[in-house]
């Protein structure tokens, strides 16, 4: 709000006589009465908002910034910025928060060293009115809901808080390595770095930041996390034949090799397959089946769930092939619990059919005697 005060200044008062004097008298009694005439006759509007003034509050319609003054931001000062056009807010480590414009998290360090200006951060903890945060590695190592911004300025282990940008831009670091227009990702070997290379699983693949100067002192990038949650997988072999020990009886495929996986992992004993979230999994699973006659023979194939068949999941191959190989699949949605795990089960009606694995040739890799791949395809 723009308001014009005019504040009546004192009067220049006569000096006293060394002895009484009445003119001297009525011309001081005549100034003091001019003036509080004039204090009386004072714009009656301008009285509430010295009131204000003088009780430390003031009531305003809006306020105008000077668009035009060049004024440096300090802690606790509201000035206008010209280059973003809005106003600069100066806060603690020389930080200046472009209101609207960038968004900060109020962390705390407390990793035992100092994280760097441009350092990118993740949950590590809770302290009062802060959150603990330390340089995040996307190794597939922490979640990526873990994820939290990244730093501002420098931020000791000092026991204070301090700014974590979660959108907005951060400046003045280095970003020679990158080229204007990069998409940066949170590295998967560097802990709290950035990378322009798109990680690939079983690295976490957070996109971070874009590049918009750079430069090894006064880069600047413009931070804007997307964060999806981590959709865990594993696939996993047999690397050894088996053969059912007594007809029509049911036994579990154990696995020996993990091929790749993120958080699904072979249990205890090696024929469980654990999962470590709920959510919806596929489960896709083949068997190489060999027979050592040319009698028709039949196997069954079909999972359990911690321990109970999972209805309508079994599969039926008939045989006749003498030392020949037939491969199966079978595919199934199914809801987990975070720790249940799967099973690959079999039955055959005759122990002169198993299941084949054979070596490495010259010419093509191993084949397994059963591969079962689960992956989540819904949180």
């Amino acid at each position: 709000m723009t308001r014009q005060i005019l504040i009546p200044r004192a009067p220049n008062l006569p000096s006293a006589p060394l002895e009484y004097f009445s003119q001297h008298q009525e011309q001081l009694s005549n100034i003091l009465r001019l003036y509080f005439n004039h204090l009386d006759s004072y714009n009656q509007a301008s009285l509430p908002f010295l009131n204000q003034l003088i009780n430390g509050y003031l009531e305003l319609d809006y306020l105008d910034f000077n668009t035009s003054a060049n004024i440096t931001p300090q802690r606790g000062r509201l000035t206008w910025d010209s280059r973003d056009q809005t106003l600069d807010l100066g806060m603690e480590y020389g930080v200046v928060q472009q209101v609207g414009q960038e968004y900060y998290a109020r962390v705390r360090n407390s990793t035992g060293s100092d994280i760097a200006n441009g350092t990118v951060v993740g949950f590590a903890g809770a302290a009062p009115d802060a959150l603990l945060v330390a340089p995040y590695l996307a190794d597939g190592s922490s979640p990526s809901l873990y994820i939290l911004g990244i730093m501002t300025h420098d931020l000791p282990d000092s026991g204070e808080k301090g700014y974590c940008t979660v959108w907005g831009f951060v400046r003045d670091i280095d970003t020679s390595a990158f080229n204007v227009g990069d998409i940066l990702y949170a590295s998967p070997t560097v802990a709290g770095g950035l990378t322009n290379v798109k990680p690939t699983a079983p690295n976490n693949v957070i996109p971070m930041a874009a590049c918009i100067i750079s430069d090894a002192t006064a880069g600047v990038i413009f931070v804007r996390p997307t964060i999806q949650q981590v959709q865990y997988y594993g696939t996993f072999s047999k690397t050894t034949s088996t053969t059912p020990v007594a007809a029509n009886t049911a036994y579990a495929l154990t696995f020996d090799s993990t091929d790749i996986n993120n958080g699904v992992t072979i249990g205890t004993p090696t024929s469980r397959i654990v999962v470590p979230e709920s959510g919806l999994y596929e489960l896709e699973a083949s068997v190489q089946i060999t027979s050592n006659n040319s009698s028709p023979k039949n196997i069954w194939v079909w999972y359990r769930k911690n321990g109970a068949d999972i209805a309508n999941s079994a599969r039926l191959v008939t045989s006749d092939v003498n030392n020949g190989y037939v491969t199966t699949f079978l595919v199934r949605d199914i809801s987990l619990a975070a720790s249940d795990y799967i099973e690959l089960m079999y039955a055959a009606d005759s122990t002169s059919i198993s299941f084949a694995s054979i070596a490495a040739t010259a010419f093509a890799p191993a084949a397994p005697s059963a591969v079962l791949t689960v992956t989540q395809v819904q949180q």
